[in-house]
C-alpha cells in the first residue's frame, strides 16, 4: 500500500519569493527581537523566537508590499526568486 501523497505545485506561478538573512536576539527581559538588515527598519519583537520569527515575515510581506506598490525599488541584499520557495532551519 502507498501511502505517499503529492501535493500540486502551481503551473503559472506569477509571484515571487523573497529570500532574507533574519538576525534575532533575545533580550534580557525574555523578549525576543528579529530584525531584516536589507530591510532598513523592518524589525518585530515577540514573547518567544518562533513568535518573533512569525512577525518579522509578516512584517516583511508588508514592506514589500508597500516598495511595491509604491514602484519603489528593493534595497541591495534581498534574493528575488521566480519560483515558489520553502525553507528550512534547523
Amino acid at each position: 500500500m502507498n501511502d505517499i501523497r503529492y501535493i500540486p505545485i502551481e503551473k503559472n506561478f506569477s509571484g515571487r519569493s523573497y529570500v532574507f538573512h533574519v538576525e534575532l536576539t533575545n533580550k534580557s527581559n525574555g523578549y525576543w527581537i528579529a530584525w531584516i538588515a536589507s530591510l532598513p527598519g523592518c524589525a518585530a519583537w515577540g514573547c518567544s523566537k518562533d513568535e518573533a520569527l512569525e512577525v518579522i515575515t509578516k512584517t516583511a510581506q508588508l514592506y514589500l508590499r508597500m516598495l511595491v506598490e509604491k514602484g519603489l525599488h528593493l534595497p541591495d541584499g534581498v534574493t528575488v526568486m521566480q519560483t515558489p520557495v520553502i525553507a528550512v532551519t534547523v
